[in-house]
């Protein structure tokens, strides 16, 4: 923030004099005395120019003084909005960044009465929720260590008593035992303690940003508004993926200490171990609020598909060998895997679209695929009626099951996966150990794929040309087949907008959340042709999908 200091007109400092300022106009960027807000007030060029006194600009956050009027590339006066890149842009900017991006749009119909918008309410919003995430997950870890401290005392008084019913052939392997409970709660308290020191950190960039977001609210311009929303959004979302890091490391499931004591009276003397020490977590993650992933959109993005059409901003250099790719998902760190039923293996690239190595190859034919956690993906096989658990980094199956019928589609959602099983037309609902959790009943069969949001179910039916809604008690809430055929990869952002690869119509098509309204949202003019695996990452509002023949592309949604 500004400091109160006496601060000089701009224009009379030109002229050698040193008169008070007392306004501050934020499109000229000047200070102004008295006497020259007067004729700035009159001037035609300058009098409806938004003018602060010097008490609101002082009172401005550090960061808002950064933020110009004139893009910095070329020292002109920011008019347009470019939603596609989501940025102000001159004229000048506009042939040399923007010439192919459509739907430019004039930067005061964006910015504009930003302070009464859904968005700053929306952003405040999301940074209380954080700020109490912050704290939540602080006590979180607070109470687990002092209930660990507890268990590990209750561990090691067992551990004593039992040790004192039993002979001195165990003294070796009791001073083993108590060895692993201290280092194992050690080792949980450093990596406690350095994430809880991580915690306090954020939670004081947090707080900061709460200060200066009502300092902003209150006395900055619009402009500086809309550039300073998008810096808290940005602090929030980072934040926000630190914490989905958490989850998905599972690092906010509570760690329980216990010794497991063994019937040792009878076989004292050959046995090697007397208990056993294990480390649990709790079924669940730590409860947080989260930003709702069925969230109005951004007071920018609202609803980008219908000003401006996504752009392929990447296709992939498939191997030169044919490929039919049947499924595919974008993993936390950008890179991408497929699917690819012509040589029954699974096929990694990087987020360039570079190549970087097949994965493994199965006897039988894969069909979906689905992200599980840390460098695990689930894949089903159709002739074999399993689910595999793969290691992406290690090329290996590290757990498998047996499902009763075919497997086609299946994804993931709340630490649940989602597979359709043709045989008894059912959705089997599976935890990520592949314990069957539920079974879904539903009438249809021939189901492709599958992609789930909230408590509905998406599947498309190939066959019957449409896209079909159900419950998860399997009601079937309602079906679009409205001029699409062969429909097949289906995911959902995280705005609820449902996207389909039409195979038979050549296009990626989006569908509202009741399924009543439909809009292509890119056709064969750009490279669409027989699409079939499609893939969202919700995060970063990115989709991947693969032709039939295997060219695949990486666009912005």
């Amino acid at each position: 923030m500004a400091t109160s200091t006496l601060i000089i007109c701009s224009l009379c400092q030109e002229d050698n004099e040193t008169s008070t300022a007392v306004t501050w106009c934020a499109e000229c960027e000047v200070f102004l005395c008295s006497e020259c807000q007067k004729h700035h007030g009159r001037s035609k060029m300058s009098k409806n120019h938004q003018v602060m006194s010097i008490h609101d600009y002082q009172n401005l956050p550090e960061s808002m003084l950064n933020i110009k009027n004139n893009c910095e590339d070329h020292d002109l006066k920011y008019e347009l909005f470019c939603g596609f890149h989501d940025c102000a842009c001159c004229t000048k900017c506009i042939k040399d960044k923007h010439d192919n991006c459509k739907g430019l749009v004039s930067l005061g119909e964006v910015v504009g009465n930003i302070k009464s918008s859904v968005f700053v309410s929306q952003v405040k919003t999301d940074l209380i929720n954080l700020h109490e995430n912050l704290k939540t997950i602080k006590l979180f870890f607070s109470e687990n260590l002092s209930a660990l401290e507890k268990q590990k005392l209750e561990a090691i008084s067992r551990v004593h008593t039992m040790r004192q019913s039993i002979n001195n052939h165990l003294d070796k392997l009791e001073e083993s035992l108590l060895d692993d409970i201290g280092s194992e709660f050690t080792n949980i308290q450093e990596t406690i303690g350095n994430i809880k020191s991580e915690i306090d950190s954020k939670t004081d960039q947090v707080e900061e940003k709460q200060k200066d977001f009502s300092k902003m609210v209150e006395f900055s311009t619009d402009l500086q508004t809309y550039f300073g929303l998008h810096e808290v959004e940005k602090v929030i979302k980072q934040e926000e993926q630190f914490i989905n890091k958490l989850k998905s490391a599972d690092k906010l499931r509570e760690k329980k200490m216990k010794v497991d004591c063994f019937d040792l009276e009878s076989t004292v003397r050959c046995t090697k171990e007397f208990a056993k020490l294990s480390i649990c977590l709790s079924p669940e993650n730590l409860q947080l609020k989260t930003k709702g992933e069925s969230q109005l959109q951004s007071h920018f993005k609202n609803p980008v598909l219908s000003i401006v059409k996504p752009v392929i901003k990447q296709r992939f250099k498939m191997p030169k060998y044919p490929v039919h790719i049947s499924g595919c998902q974008i993993l936390p760190n950008s890179d991408i895997v497929f699917v690819d039923q012509e040589k029954n293996s699974l096929l990694l690239f990087n987020n360039d679209g570079v190549f970087v190595k097949e994965i493994m190859t199965f006897i039988n034919t894969p069909s979906d695929i689905c992200y599980v956690r840390q460098r695990e993906v689930a894949v089903t096989l159709i002739d074999r009626q399993k689910v595999f658990i793969i290691d992406v980094e290690r090329n290996k199956v590290v757990r498998r099951t047996d499902v009763d019928g075919r497997c086609y589609g299946i994804c993931t959602y709340e630490q649940m996966m989602y597979v359709i099983v043709d045989a008894n037309s059912v959705f089997i609902a599976l935890d990520f150990d592949l314990n069957i959790e539920n079974l879904i009943p539903i009438v249809t069969k021939s189901l492709s794929r599958i992609a789930v949001f909230g408590d509905r179910l998406y599947c498309t039916h190939s066959i019957d040309n449409s896209v079909v809604c159900y419950s998860k008690e399997g009601e079937k809430l309602w079906s679009f087949n409205d001029e699409i055929r062969f429909p097949f990869g289906i995911d959902i952002d995280r705005n609820g907008y449902v996207y389909v690869a039409c195979n038979g119509s050549n296009s990626i098509i989006s569908l509202s959340q009741d399924g009543t309204i439909k809009e292509v949202i890119i056709s064969e003019d750009s490279g669409v042709n027989k699409p079939l695996a499609l893939t969202i990452d919700r995060e970063l509002s990115v989709l991947v999908f693969s032709n039939e023949n295997g060219d695949s592309f990486f666009l912005s949604i």
